[in-house]
């Protein structure tokens, strides 16, 4: 190309972490330099620098490439000036489109002060592009080592901990705080919901997580909120294994080298190194708290503000729904107050006879039935051992095994429409970048299929939950009833130790007798191994 001052020229320069990581020599600074210099020879007219440095060139959203791309589409640039192909991208499908295809479209002229644009420029680029793979392994490679050696590679200590002075990678207890992560775990353990938890830490005025960590850096907190606790917070305090001393990391990560997108990683893919510093609650506790979320146990208040006994635990035993707990008042005639509490079917008192029947069963008749059972299992384990674990087991039956079946079964269905989803994924993008489907039919696929994998992980976690319910092991249980053997009566903190389930049935005749089936679930899986 002469010189002509009616060329318009526009400077791309890109410089990413990786190139910086490998040694590049060229910095930003010197290609800017070169290639304003050759547009001065040339006699161009300089129409604008676009500057993408630390951004990847395996993918074309950067904000400056985006808008060197608007400018040659208005005709403002007819001539784009690049150090090498390299610059444009480490994508030879997307470098090949955009040189063969868009530019040209517009009228845009493309120099490579380094490289010929000749027939061999399509397997340059891909070897631009295998270079930026071989590096994004490497970098992962490293990564994944150093999680497996324990190192936490984490931005921001979980909250309760802080990053060791003299060592970044190891976490070590904020006294601080810790005493506020021990209450939290101690109040879900007592049956607490999660949004009492943070209603109780904000009346407290104590500062949530976020708030506390830029209060010690002496920053203001750049994300919106309103900085008190949310229930979302407390969630994920209560789920976090830093707490009993693991490093749990690889939650999260990207599709691929060329999708920079962070996805939630399957659980079974987690890196998890036990014992890797102090931990902050006992393993006792832990475990009654994980205990609580696989039940998916929400205690219920009445109006009077008490929770309602069997509330999160009772379903109905035909379409498992879980029941609702009613409760009438008045006064009887000598004048005394009197409340009458009991549980209907959940479907039943939404949408009547046509989703279900009432299922109703009263508080008081569950209290005397469960109670009598907790009784005689505490009367077996003090005669022997051996008469309890027989005892549970003959109560758990053969169920678990056929539920752990089904399960798995189920698990392993979903697993395989995750993989189906992220090769659909893969062959969407192939198909976009070479021009067969078009931006508008993408973005609306690639959204629908991230959904729909979303739902799939959900369910994955809630089987694999279910499954480590499943397999149990009777030895604990002297050991819960030894916990509760004292006890005056019944209480929640009892039924959630021991009970994982209750199901309801309807009321039958029977030899001119109204009977109703209720199934109690006992938690026979040993805590520790939760």
């Amino acid at each position: 190309m002469q010189a002509d001052s009616a060329n318009r020229a526009g400077i791309y320069v890109r410089l990413s972490n990786e190139d910086a990581r490998a040694g590049e020599s060229v910095s930003v600074e010197n290609q800017i330099l070169m290639l304003t210099k050759h547009v001065e020879q040339m006699g161009w007219r300089l129409m604008d620098i676009y500057v993408d440095d630390g951004f990847t060139g395996t993918n074309q959203n950067r904000p400056a490439f985006q808008r060197m791309l608007t400018d040659v589409k208005a005709g403002l640039v007819n001539v784009l000036l690049v150090k090498d192909l390299s610059r444009l991208g480490r994508n030879y499908l997307e470098v090949g489109n955009l040189t063969e295809v868009v530019l040209p479209q517009y009228g845009c002229h493309l120099v490579s002060l380094h490289e010929p644009l000749d027939e061999m420029m399509v397997f340059r680029n891909w070897f631009n592009e295998q270079h930026s793979k071989s590096t994004s392994e490497k970098v992962r490679a490293a990564k994944r080592v150093s999680a497996e050696h324990g190192k936490y590679l984490g931005a921001y200590a979980p909250y309760g901990y802080r990053k060791d002075a003299d060592n970044r990678h190891r976490l070590v207890i904020d006294g601080s705080v810790a005493p506020n992560v021990r209450r939290i775990f101690e109040l879900r353990a007592g049956g607490m919901a999660f949004r009492a938890i943070a209603s109780l830490l904000n009346e407290d005025g104590i500062m949530p997580p976020k708030q506390h960590y830029y209060s010690i850096v002496g920053r203001k907190n750049p994300t919106a909120g309103n900085g008190l606790w949310s229930e979302a917070s407390i969630k994920l305090i209560l789920a976090n294994e830093a707490y009993i001393g693991n490093v749990v990391q690889g939650k999260f990560g990207t599709s691929s080298y060329k999708d920079k997108r962070v996805v939630r990683k399957p659980k079974e893919t987690w890196i998890r190194a036990e014992g890797q510093h102090e931990a902050l609650i006992d393993r006792e506790l832990w475990d009654r708290v994980q205990a609580l979320r696989r039940k998916g146990h929400k205690p219920r208040r009445q109006r009077d503000g008490e929770k309602s006994l069997f509330g999160g635990l009772l379903c109905c035993a035909d379409c498992d729904s879980t029941m609702r707990v009613l409760t009438e008042r008045g006064k009887r005639g000598d004048g005394s107050d009197y409340k009458y509490v009991s549980y209907i079917c959940g479907n039943y008192a939404r949408s009547g006879r046509s989703a279900c029947t009432a299922h109703t069963v009263n508080e008081k008749d569950l209290t005397e039935l469960i109670g009598s059972q907790i009784r005689d299992l505490v009367q077996m384990a003090e005669i022997s051992q051996e008469h309890i674990v027989h005892a549970v087991s003959a109560a758990f039956g053969d169920g678990g095994m056929s539920y752990q079946q089904t399960y798995q079964s189920e698990l392993a269905a979903r697993k395989k429409q995750v993989a189906k989803l992220d090769l659909l994924v893969e062959s969407l993008y192939e198909d976009k970048v070479a021009g067969i489907v078009p931006l508008s039919l993408f973005v609306r696929q690639i959204e629908k299929y991230e959904r729909d994998r979303d739902a799939h992980l959900q369910s994955i976690e809630a089987l694999q939950g279910r499954i480590a319910a499943i397999v149990h092991d009777d030895s604990d249980w002297p050991r819960l009833i030894e916990q509760h053997k004292s006890a005056q009566r019944l209480d929640s903190d009892m039924l959630l130790t021991l009970v994982d389930k209750i199901t309801v049935g309807e009321a039958q005749m029977l030899d001119g007798k109204r009977v109703k089936n209720v199934e109690i679930i006992w938690h026979v899986r040993p805590l520790a191994s939760c």
